[in-house]
């Protein structure tokens, strides 16, 4: 909680102060260091302080744009608590303009809380949780999808094996706060194969576990900014301040809002160019068409929808090999 001092990397801020720096993350031969940015702005009033990160993949760049945003309207004499920004946490892969980065070749976001002695992306995010858990009583994990696919702003709350209920509140609070109108629960224990690859190193779930509820923010697309999902991404953090009591309450029109509580991601059986038939955010009926796939000659197969669905996430890239995915769908949902 403020109001105090905070510090991270060479960021500081005073109570009612803003402050720039850097979070030495690595180093490169030739003695070029690795650094995260960082803004603190910290409030005149007492308030618990939310962490917002971005980029964890070097191709999600929509939040640096909302965060950069945020931090440059808030107004210190009003805000109740501190708000703490790493939207560029992954300096390498940003350079690289790819979901990884060049050097280890890891996901950042499988590779949480880190490891001191371990390889560049481990010792990344030993020394990014090291200061969350010191300093974030909140944390907002900003992302989008692929440079691929197209999606409709929504979010990720996951309810890790041995999270309390008070927790799993705290969490789904937050999350349906950023005011978005798909969200998906992801309950850990059984939500396995949902999704390639693991989500134990993700940085959201190891907030969580060690006490710091967190979530995770989808807005919009890979590789490029969007002034819509920024805007989104924007009001969904002045919503979230509103919740935790360090901002007033913003007036705005609630979407309805709906849980997905089963996800999917739909894959290809054929080869070709795809031409996509849905759009991310709609409701696809079972059958319905998601795709054609042809090629010079002939008309090589429709994609259809396995089930009722709402579709999370679209693909917009036409070339399509054998197992490429579609589309993330809703599966299963229920009214928030």
């Amino acid at each position: 909680m403020s109001v105090k001092e905070i510090q991270v990397g060479s960021a500081k801020a005073a109570p009612g102060r803003i402050g720039q720096g850097y979070l030495k993350v690595g180093e490169l031969a030739m003695n070029a260091e690795l650094r995260v940015p960082v803004m603190i702005v910290n409030g005149r009033q007492d308030g618990p302080v939310l962490w917002l990160n971005g980029a964890v993949h070097g191709d999600e760049l929509n939040a640096f744009m909302a965060i950069r945003n945020v931090c440059g309207a808030v107004a210190t004499d009003d805000l109740a608590g501190a708000l703490v920004c790493t939207p560029v946490c992954n300096p390498l892969a940003v350079q690289w303009r790819n979901k990884i980065n060049p050097y280890d070749f890891l996901d950042l976001d499988q590779q949480f809380p880190g490891k001191a002695d371990g390889q560049y992306s481990q010792r990344t995010a030993y020394a990014l949780f090291k200061e969350m858990q010191e300093v974030a009583d909140y944390l907002i994990s900003f992302h989008t999808v692929g440079t691929s696919f197209a999606a409709e702003p929504y979010s990720v709350y996951k309810f890790a094996p041995g999270l309390s209920p008070q927790m799993c509140e705290s969490i789904e609070a937050m999350a349906l706060a950023f005011g978005v109108r798909l969200n998906c629960r992801v309950d850990l224990s059984s939500a396995v194969g949902e999704v390639p690859g693991g989500v134990g190193g993700a940085l959201d779930v190891n907030c969580s576990r060690a006490g710091i509820p967190a979530f995770m923010a989808e807005v919009g697309s890979g590789g490029r900014f969007q002034p819509e999902a920024i805007a989104i991404a924007e009001a969904g953090i002045r919503h979230v301040m509103a919740h935790l009591g360090m901002a007033a309450p913003v007036t705005a029109e609630k979407a309805d809002q709906m849980i997905v509580t089963k996800r999917g991601f739909l894959y290809s059986d054929y080869a070709g160019f795809f031409e996509g038939k849905v759009q991310p955010g709609e409701k696809a009926s079972k059958n319905a068409v998601i795709g054609n796939v042809v090629d010079l000659f002939a008309d090589i197969g429709v994609i259809r929808a396995p089930s009722d669905a709402y579709i999370l996430m679209s693909r917009q890239e036409p070339v399509l090999h054998v197992g490429d995915r579609v589309a993330f769908l809703g599966l299963e949902w229920i009214a928030a």
